[in-house]
């Protein structure tokens, strides 16, 4: 009978604190992701009206104009329009046929060029042109900056029922966000673009939210496991409270795992060895339980910090070995070892359809002549003015050592868009050293450059661009001979 009364009232409080744990527990998991989606979707949804009306005022209304009419008299012209949901049919691809002037126009190719460096530049994954037709629900693309088949192309028609379109009295779109089975969660937010007060079309943004979806699902179920281990401790403290004549010690056990949490967790503590209180039961297991606990954590918590110092001196030297391994020890640019790993990355690139980038062929002239003259020393001088040379000019792009007197350099972005410009300076510069008179002999330094772009119609690997620019470098020493000659 006592033992069936002394079960009951464990049962009662054990399955009362467990309710209120997880009501709780419950509560605070929905409550703080509620937050924090909402604050998340309105920072998202902030970022991407600031860029679209960024996008918007930056963008060239006549150009727009001229573009959206040119998409827009096909459109009206064609006897039936295909929209976007019948992507890849023949009725859609015939279509989308009529359009395909669209894509040889100047203007065409400037706004999507626009667009693009601007994605770079912001990191959205699209920034493109609709013209919509509300009456239609009809949102027809004009240019969209996205590469590859991420594209939609001009002339493209998306139609659908839901959703917030632009009227006359306010043409501006507030961000949504979407779910949607091919991209996800994303936020689209769309501004007018204006032209002597008349709406031209609107400029869309849209940026993936999936990323911060999964961070948001795996901080709910760090809460829930968070919240499951608070409700076993809580629970073991209101089973400790019901033993009769047995307040003081439980008080004391509680009073030191709250204090004990409530320190820091990566130093040593001696909380509960310091309690003394024996009283031969359950109680005192615990005791001892704990105090077990504590000096198990302190041993690992000393081991942990041995393992933190002792791998932050790997890590230390890991870290020196690997700059010394990629970095040429006379120029202190990167190395043969270096290059090649980029290949190997541009390589992928070029798997992936990314193929905007040249490679520029650098050799120093009369590198033996230097060294037979004046010494091996003053050669390695020679080598590091080149080498300061080539950085200053191409500061831009990454420069690598990959022999003797040889160097390349890989060109993207900004340089490979300059690198006519980049090449008259680099030979100019070249030919400013040569005619200081102040200089020595193996300071006024000569080099010959080559320079190749990747071409996807006919280059197939890096090294078929390589060859290119290695070529060219070779007929420019040629050219700079007979120069010398005549």
């Amino acid at each position: 009978m006592k033992k069936e009364c002394f079960f009951s009232i464990r049962a009662k409080f054990t399955l009362g604190i467990i309710i209120i744990c997880l009501l709780i527990g419950s509560l605070a998991i929905f409550s703080v992701n509620r937050i924090a989606t909402g604050i998340i979707d309105r920072e998202y949804s902030d970022r991407a009206e600031q860029i679209s009306r960024a996008m918007a005022n930056t963008i060239d209304p006549d150009d727009l104009f001229e573009l959206r009419n040119a998409v827009y008299d096909i459109y009206t012209g064609v006897d039936e329009v295909v929209t976007s949901t019948e992507w890849g049919s023949d009725a859609w691809n015939a279509y989308m046929a009529n359009y395909d002037s669209i894509r040889e126009m100047p203007v065409f190719h400037k706004l999507q060029d626009h667009f693009r460096v601007y994605q770079d530049i912001f990191g959205v994954d699209c920034i493109y042109v609709t013209y919509y037709r509300t009456s239609l629900s009809h949102a027809i693309y004009i240019v969209d900056g996205a590469y590859g088949e991420d594209e939609c192309p001009p002339g493209c028609v998306d139609s659908f029922e839901d959703g917030i379109w632009p009227d006359e009295q306010d043409p501006i779109v507030p961000a949504t966000i979407t779910n949607e089975d091919v991209y996800g969660w994303l936020v689209t937010a769309a501004y007018p673009v204006m032209r002597d007060g008349e709406l031209v079309a609107h400029v869309c943004v849209d940026i993936s939210m999936n990323d911060i979806r999964a961070k948001e699902r795996s901080y709910v179920i760090i809460t829930a496991l968070s919240m499951l281990a608070l409700t076993v401790i809580m629970l073991i403290v209101v089973l400790l409270y019901v033993g009769r004549n047995v307040i003081r010690p439980v008080v004391a056990l509680s009073d030191t795992a709250r204090n004990y949490c409530a320190e820091n967790n990566d130093v040593v503590h001696h909380a509960f060895e310091k309690l003394q209180f024996t009283t031969h039961d359950e109680i005192g297991q615990l005791l001892s339980s704990m105090q077990q606990m504590e000096t198990d954590m302190n041993t690992n918590i000393n081991a942990l910090i041995d393992t933190q110092v002792a791998l932050r001196e790997t890590e230390k030297k890991a870290s020196t070995m690997e700059a010394l391994a990629v970095k040429d020890s006379l120029t202190g640019v990167r190395n043969k070892t270096a290059y090649d790993h980029e290949v190997h990355e541009l390589e992928r690139d070029l798997a992936d359809g990314f193929w905007e980038f040249g490679l520029a062929m650098v050799d120093l002239n009369f590198l033996k002549k230097t060294n037979d003259t004046y010494g091996h020393e003053k050669g390695n001088i020679s080598i590091r003015r080149l080498c300061m040379l080539v950085c200053e000019v191409f500061e831009h792009s990454a420069v690598f050592r990959i022999g003797g007197d040889e160097f390349v350099v890989i060109l993207k972005n900004r340089d490979y868009r300059n690198v006519d410009h980049l090449i008259a300076d680099f030979n100019d510069r070249l030919e400013q050293l040569q005619n200081d008179s102040t200089l020595q002999p193996w300071e006024r330094i000569s080099a010959a450059i080559g320079y190749a772009a990747c071409d996807k119609s006919v280059d197939k690997s890096v090294d078929d661009v390589f060859k290119k620019a290695d070529k060219a470098m070779y007929e420019r020493k040629v050219a700079m001979k007979a120069q010398r000659k005549d």
